[in-house]
Formats: structure tokens, C-alpha cells, sequence
């Protein structure tokens, strides 16, 4: 019965190292960004790879965690950093599309990968008529 004891404890203790991963740093992952003022976040996130032979794209669809009918896709080059990755950006506000293209995305993105996207963007987001959002702070930070 004893050794059975410590053989349960050991089981336990094993369970409870291995449970925390060496990437567990207690920072938060997903996007966040500051839309027309308002700090948003966004936890229901699919990334999806389009492949065009010689390039691959990172799509990203995010909807917002506490209003599931506004929401935001970010397209970027997969493997691609700098200021020039995301040319894409575009978000709905449960009425309306705004959207952006680059040149006038100011972004920077760090890490594109398989194990990793994070980067930073803001913009001014249009309508296609009058009507515009602002975009800032924005950070990506995801496994994909």
C-alpha cells in the first residue's frame, strides 16, 4: 500500500511538470486592436494558408469576444516580415464592410510562420464611400 502511495504521488507530480510548456510565459495570444478609440478584442480566430504556387498567404478571421457580429480578416504573406507582409485588412461592424489595401497599411510584422504570426497595424479603414474606421494598436500575436 505504501509503495502504491508513492507511486500515485510520483504519477502526480510528473503529471503536474509536464503540464506546464516551455512556451506557457503567461502572455495572452490572439489580436487586440483600438478601433475608432474603443480597445477591441478578438478570441475566435481561423487562420487558413491560401497556396498560389509560388507564394503562400496567411488569412486570418477573427470575430470579437464580446460582440460575435463584428469582426476582422487580416491577409499577409506567409514567411514574409517587415512593413510590407499584411496588405489586406478589412472589418465588419455588423452593418458595414471597411476595408484597407496597402500601401496605406502601416504594419510590421516579425514572426510568419508555421509556429507563429505576430506583428503590429493600424490604418484608416473606408467604407468605399464617406464612412471610415480607425484602426490602431492593433497586434497580432497567434499560433496558426
Amino acid at each position: 500500500m505504501k509503495s502504491l502511495f508513492t507511486i500515485l504521488t510520483f504519477v502526480a507530480f510528473a503529471i503536474s511538470i509536464t503540464a506546464c510548456s516551455s512556451d506557457d510565459d503567461g502572455k495572452k495570444s490572439g489580436l487586440t486592436a483600438r478601433i475608432n478609440g474603443v480597445e477591441r478584442t478578438f478570441n475566435t480566430i481561423e487562420v487558413t494558408e491560401e497556396d498560389f504556387g509560388e507564394y503562400t498567404d496567411y488569412i486570418i478571421d477573427a470575430v470579437q469576444s464580446d460582440d460575435v457580429t463584428k469582426s476582422i480578416t487580416i491577409s499577409l504573406g506567409k514567411g514574409s516580415l517587415g512593413t510590407e507582409s499584411i496588405y489586406f485588412i478589412q472589418y465588419y461592424d455588423g452593418t458595414t464592410f471597411y476595408q484597407l489595401s496597402s500601401p496605406q497599411i502601416t504594419s510590421n510584422v516579425t514572426e510568419s510562420s508555421a509556429s507563429k504570426i505576430k506583428a503590429t497595424f493600424s490604418g484608416i479603414l473606408n467604407d468605399g464611400g464617406s464612412g471610415n474606421v480607425n484602426i490602431a494598436n492593433g497586434v497580432i500575436d497567434l499560433k496558426p
